[in-house]
């Protein structure tokens, strides 16, 4: 890589801020990743090869509690005028609440897949140009030859007893294959199983008109039409989404698996609950071992189908029924830590896992004063809220410095005093600024979305290479701009007023940086369209 003549120059950058890459120089290790969506998940940290900076004090317990399409401002903390969210506001105050945190992809498959590895897409193969997602049907799993967070944190060869709970968006090769113990949830999202309603189209005749050829033209705005409609008055039986049980067992000194279904259609008011039941039972649990509790919650992700309770409970309608009946889970979790023997030495993690959906308008969320939602990487699509929660451990605080959720991965090892793994691996470790308010060691963010680089942060600057808005999902994958455009964050974090012209020197500079990143190591292929360019013409019909 070039060195640039100031102190700020890319190869300083870079080596601080993804270490394994500046040490290997170009990612030999094109593994292909598959996306991993909103799920609980729960396994002891027994693998305890200490790490050289692993910290002060004993391995704690580690939480993270991951919301679907909640936006950066949809907590009172962050600012919401409406939204009654006493718990999470509780949990900022008496914890870290990071202003500036961001997730890898602004759509669910490659964000939370990249929490799990702590790699960007690009360099896992955990996205797709055709799917931004993965879709229901999709026969590929997660790789055997990929490490999780929960592999480096747990000894398979004699796991203890786990609890597992929450969403996985994967139709295939479940989460007790990759290092967890035991999972109860549902594969994908509610939105990937719509079953249709009287004169309607199921998602799956839509996909496979779609696989025959017919352009996405045609079948947008029949899909975007019923989902509507179903969003706007849901029915349990609009969606035919399947839960889950699984866990690992040993048969004859051999790991083998139990998976079955719970019940089908998924029953929408009560699944929450009944999530967070699992979650609080595991917490008060006996153990002799730390544990890792990796909790996904389907809300605020449409459709809204909260319990009874909640229904007519926010002034915010029923996006803010869903956000104040999660609150009430969140809380229901923290009051289970503090009850527990060693709740002191538990942290306890809140994010979302992208933006608002904003296609859908008044039914979704907000992003506050950042620019737009889920599916664009303006800020608003790909900036969400994070805290951090550890009473006696974490310094409470405001934190304005950067942080991403691949940093999660190396923060939890570090912490657990685990092994990274033999791959490169592109997020940072957070511990010292979690412990000490230090400053965030990330100083550079890529902004990625369908398996494309578009748009970077340096500081407070950042360039955007395309104009990809959430309200025009079918424009994803329009032409680079002619002129990209800057924009100062820590001014102007709605993006607003372009700097391009007034500080070419800077702008070309981030340019330089991003495209020198870019050149680093080799794509990985899209994962996600797999399933879609083997069917032939739906992959023609996606371009």
């Amino acid at each position: 890589m070039e060195r640039r003549s100031n102190g700020m120059g890319l190869a300083m950058r870079i080596q601080a801020q993804f270490p394994e890459l500046a040490r290997r120089g170009r990612d030999t290790c094109r593994r292909a990743l598959h996306a991993i969506a909103a799920l609980a998940l729960t396994v002891p940290l027994s693998h305890v090869q200490a790490a050289p900076d692993a910290g002060r004090g004993s391995r704690p317990n580690i939480i993270l509690l991951i919301a679907d399409d909640l936006g950066w401002g949809d907590l009172g903390s962050y600012g919401h005028p409406v939204f009654r969210t006493p718990n999470l506001d509780r949990m900022a105050a008496e914890g870290q609440r990071w202003t500036n945190f961001y997730v890898s992809s602004p759509v669910c498959s490659p964000s939370r897949g990249a929490m799990l590895t702590g790699r960007v897409e690009i360099r896992s193969g955990l996205y797709g140009a055709l799917n931004s997602v993965q879709v229901e049907g999709d026969p590929y799993g997660f790789p055997d030859r990929e490490t999780t967070v929960a592999s480096l944190l747990h000894d398979a060869a004699t796991p203890p007893p786990c609890s597992a709970n929450g969403t996985w968006r994967r139709p295939a090769r479940y989460p007790t294959r990759h290092g967890f113990d035991s999972w109860w949830g549902m594969p994908m999202s509610n939105d990937a199983y719509f079953a249709g309603f009287p004169g309607g189209v199921s998602i799956k005749e839509l996909r496979q008109r779609f696989a025959r050829g017919e352009s996405p033209k045609t079948l947008y705005p029949l899909y975007y039409r019923q989902a509507v409609a179903a969003f706007r008055d849901p029915k349990n039986s609009y969606w035919n989404s399947p839960l889950i049980a699984s866990e690992q067992v040993v048969v004859n000194g051999k790991i083998d698996y139990r998976d079955q279904v719970v019940e089908r259609p998924v029953d929408q008011p009560s699944y929450n609950k009944r999530l967070t039941d699992h979650v609080v039972d595991f917490i008060g649990r006996k153990r002799d071992k730390p544990f890792l509790a990796w909790v996904g919650y389907e809300k605020p992700h449409l459709p809204h189908m909260p319990a009874p309770e909640f229904v007519g409970s926010s002034k915010g309608g029923p996006v803010g029924d869903a956000i104040a009946e999660l609150d009430h889970s969140v809380g229901r979790v923290l009051e289970a830590v503090r009850r527990s023997p060693d709740g002191k030495n538990t942290l306890v993690v809140f994010v979302s896992d992208n933006g608002p959906w904003i296609l859908y308008e008044e039914l979704v969320g907000s992003a506050g004063m950042l620019r737009d939602g889920k599916a664009s990487t303006y800020e608003g699509g790909s900036r969400v809220p994070a805290l951090f929660w550890w009473p006696g451990t974490v310094r409470p605080g405001v934190v304005d410095g950067i942080g991403a959720t691949y940093d999660f991965l190396p923060t939890f090892v570090a912490l657990a005093r685990a092994r990274l793994p033999d791959a490169v691996i592109d997020g940072s470790d957070l511990s010292k600024t979690l412990r000490d308010q230090s400053p965030s060691p990330r100083q550079v963010l890529p902004y990625f979305y369908r398996g494309r680089l578009q748009a970077w942060r340096e500081g407070d600057w950042k360039v955007n290479f395309y104009d990809v808005s959430g309200r025009n999902p079918e424009g994803g994958l329009q032409p680079r701009l002619a002129k990209p455009t800057l924009y100062n964050l820590g001014r102007d974090p709605g993006e607003k007023f372009d700097k391009a012209e007034s500080e070419p020197a800077i702008l070309q500079r981030l340019q330089h940086d991003a495209e020198a990143f870019e050149r680093s190591f080799l794509k990985a292929a899209p994962e996600f369209d797999r399933v879609t360019l083997e069917q032939g013409p739906a992959g023609r019909g996606g371009e």
